[in-house]
């Protein structure tokens, strides 16, 4: 049996990046290093445990029953590593750097235009914003917070409603003039583009929720892959977009944006707050915690999480 004592540390984290990816090209990319690299750490890693971690599946990779083992244990001892590093590089600090994922319907719609203030009250805080698709957030590794729309409950996270989501119609009053009217009935809607972040289903359900007859005669759209670029081409008096409160308030208290139907209908999701327990622990993720849920009335979130027992983090 090898001699586990000398068992190569360094290949750890090469085994848990490509655990996590079951790929070897992937871990390659995060760890800047070559597929062949990745291939020899891990061979040298299994030839000093003196079992296999991974096997073939087709082109790619898949773990062993030892391989799923060893890599839960890993994963974990590995964020316990980070964790403890962290805590004691910032003792005594009050800040630090903090890395804030969220998807750019968020960052622009709701972020770009409050984080002044943050900055501004906490300039010990080196914030770096980072823009991924809202469905990947939870899953980023080394980012201390998420934030991302969904119904809640990320296995091994921690994480709290911001806000429920409703979502009603919003345009600019650049619409009126260019149409050459205002806009009281839902009927006026066949005159106008209605701006898309989906396949249309959105707009279809506020229609037929409201009453409309014959939803899917409403057929002028315009199709865009993000959220964000639907609301600024409302602003911009394109056409007019479904949007939550959340995402539209700064621009209805400035006058930018307005809302001529008061209807609105359930998005099935809310804007959620997600950080690993290790992260919670972090002054710079704190103290943006508190902040963040202060905005939204959520203050008391956060000091029920620190309170909790550690056996009861998720």
């Amino acid at each position: 049996m090898s001699d586990l004592r000398n068992l190569p540390l360094p290949t750890l984290r090469t085994f848990e990046a490509a655990a996590r990816h079951q790929s070897l090209s992937k871990a390659a990319a995060e760890l800047h290093l070559t597929d062949s690299a990745v291939s020899h750490q891990l061979r040298r890693l299994e030839n000093a445990l003196g079992y296999e971690l991974f096997s073939k599946a087709g082109r790619g990779v898949v773990l062993t029953d030892a391989g799923q083992i060893f890599a839960k244990t890993i994963a974990t001892a590995l964020q316990d590593i980070f964790a403890t590093a962290l805590l004691l590089s910032e003792a005594g600090q009050e800040g630090g750097k903090l890395d804030i994922a969220c998807p750019p319907m968020f960052a622009g719609g709701w972020l770009a235009k409050h984080l002044k203030d943050f900055c501004q009250a906490h300039p010990n805080v080196e914030c770096h914003i980072r823009l991924s698709e809202n469905q990947r957030i939870h899953e980023i590794p080394d980012v201390d917070i998420g934030i991302l729309f969904g119904s809640g409950g990320w296995q091994d996270k921690w994480s709290t409603l911001l806000a429920p989501v409703n979502i009603t119609p919003v345009c600019s009053p650049m619409l009126f003039n260019r149409i050459g009217k205002t806009i009281t009935n839902v009927s006026d809607l066949h005159d106008v583009i209605l701006l898309h972040w989906d396949d249309g289903s959105e707009w279809r359900r506020w229609l037929t929720e409201t009453g409309a007859a014959d939803p899917l005669s409403y057929s002028r759209g315009l199709y865009c892959s993000d959220l964000g670029m639907a609301i600024d081409l409302a602003i911009n008096g394109t056409g007019m977009a479904l949007v939550s409160d959340t995402l539209s308030a700064a621009d209805l208290a400035a006058g930018t944006l307005l809302t001529p139907f008061p209807f609105s209908i359930d998005a099935f999701g809310g804007w959620h707050v997600v950080c690993s327990p290790a992260s919670l622990q972090r002054s710079s993720a704190r103290i943006f915690l508190r902040w963040l849920l202060g905005r939204f009335g959520r203050d008391a979130a956060l000091d029920a999480a620190l309170t909790r027992p550690a056996d009861a983090q998720p």
